[in-house]
């Protein structure tokens, strides 16, 4: 298996439980922009179970971090959990063709990993990714102490997504 990766997208929440629904939104989004809706129940639930993990472990009082990275690699997409809670117990294998793991991290962080089989024997070379620009930060750093405005191509993309989304899985 090639460990070159295709294409990756990530977001960093606070391990409460408004992280979850959070998660799904995210995880759909990405599904969309990659065309892979067939997977989109498989990642949700996965995705989910990963961060819910963390926010179950961690401390109400004081949360931690945790990043959620959705990752195309090879024949598999990969749902990656970044956290730094100790004793978070071993992942487990929820359904068919899953491959799971943890990678240790440096001062007790750690990634918790799972593989997802791509649908129809497809590769991340062929899956349709979204045409992409250059990036650029969302708003200029402000020089002169000026207001600072969003992107309107940004939001105008964030609020066509958001539209289309019906909330239900």
């Amino acid at each position: 298996m090639s460990a070159h990766t295709s294409q990756m997208d990530d977001i960093r929440l606070v391990a409460q439980p408004s992280a979850l629904p959070v998660t799904e939104l995210f995880v759909r989004l990405i599904l969309t922009d990659w065309s892979l809706m067939p997977m989109l129940e498989q990642v949700t639930a996965t995705a989910r179970r990963l961060v819910e993990t963390v926010i179950d472990a961690g401390d109400p009082r004081s949360p931690s971090f945790v990043t959620l990275r959705l990752r195309l690699r090879a024949d598999v997409l990969v749902v990656e959990v970044d956290d730094d809670v100790p004793g978070l117990p071993e992942p487990k294998v929820a359904g068919p063709g899953e491959r799971v793991g943890v990678t240790p991290g440096v001062g007790g962080a750690r990634t918790t990993w799972c593989e997802l089989e791509l649908p129809g024997g497809m590769n991340a070379k062929q899956v349709r990714l979204p045409r992409r620009q250059d990036r650029r930060t969302l708003v200029d750093e402000p020089v002169s102490g000026d207001p600072v405005a969003a992107d309107p191509e940004v939001l105008e993309r964030l609020l066509s997504r958001l539209s289309g989304w019906s909330g239900q899985s």
